[in-house]
């Protein structure tokens, strides 16, 4: 499961790249224009991986691709919504509190299973997490409860939609698959809303064109990079790596945009660094003695119910 969960790495880096390119469309898509075209590259790309290598898109587990697909979209929309409420640091922080519900989460399940809490992991996760608020320094006023509110209801939805990804790996449902189906759906939402609450389609220019070709593969390499790590590795070790996402747009903002970092934002990525190690450590260690992770004995209770 070790190996599985480092693909939470890969994601981090993917996302990062991905926010880089939506950042160079210089803003002539509308958001739900960008929900469409990265969607709508994975449904291509991957259709393509599917017709090369004889494959069948064809599922025992629909309604189970069906619930994920919903929630990420559901997920991702009051996201957007969300951004433009809040400022950006704060809005971040709140968005990377699903680590933390997860962690009460597993903690809640172990002892009421009389099994060993993962107090390890959840002690790395609560470091990554100080090390978010170091470099974003959320804040928000009282007339931004709400926003704040519903951002957090965007780290719960998550938190849903880990699990249920989780169970399509007990199921043995291929990453690719999951991918698919969560791309064909936000195409079709992001294609329709687009012309019911934005003013539809436009043209971008070539530079902006070149972005959203580069936005929709790293987002479809992310996506796959993130099923494969929270449906076949270790949750709460998936969860503490994403938190390298910020580390990884820091440094991919100073090297494109010339954003420099500050001293303190330099210590906060020194903290989750040193979380994501400390965690890694912890899960290999427990391998090695042969302790399964909670999720991992959710899932062998479940299937002999």
């Amino acid at each position: 499961m070790l190996k599985q969960s480092l693909w939470a790495l890969a994601a981090a880096l993917f996302f990062s790249m991905m926010a880089a390119c939506v950042k160079l469309t210089n803003g002539e898509l509308t958001t739900l224009e960008m929900v469409f075209y990265r969607s709508l590259f994975g449904v291509i790309t991957i259709g393509l991986f599917v017709k090369r290598n004889h494959l069948s898109l064809k599922t025992p587990h629909l309604m189970g691709n069906i619930t994920r697909s919903i929630l990420g979209t559901l997920s991702i929309s009051v996201w957007f919504f969300t951004l433009g409420q809040l400022p950006f640091g704060t809005n971040m922080t709140l968005v990377y509190t699903t680590p933390l519900f997860m962690s009460v989460n597993f903690i809640i399940l172990a002892l009421l299973r009389h099994q060993r809490a993962p107090w390890g992991l959840a002690a790395a996760i609560i470091a990554g997490f100080s090390g978010i608020t170091i470099i974003l320094q959320p804040s928000f006023s009282s007339d931004q409860l709400w926003p704040a509110l519903l951002t957090l209801s965007v780290a719960l939805l998550d938190l849903a939609i880990y699990w249920q990804m989780k169970e399509l790996g007990r199921l043995q449902e291929p990453s690719w698959r999951i991918v698919f189906y969560f791309t064909c759906f936000g195409t079709c939402f992001g294609l329709i809303g687009a012309y019911l609450l934005e003013d539809g389609l436009h043209m971008p220019s070539p530079e902006a064109a070149l972005a959203v070709l580069a936005m929709g593969a790293f987002a479809t390499l992310g996506q796959i990079a993130t099923t494969r790590s929270y449906a076949y590795g270790n949750m709460l070790l998936s969860s503490c790596l994403g938190f390298s996402a910020i580390p990884f747009a820091a440094i991919i903002s100073w090297l494109l945009f010339d954003e420099p970092s500050t001293l303190m934002s330099i210590c906060g990525m020194l903290l989750i660094t040193t979380a994501g190690i400390g965690a890694t450590i912890i899960t290999k260690r427990a391998e090695a003695r042969g302790i399964a992770p909670v999720e991992g004995k959710v899932a062998a209770e479940g299937s002999k119910e």
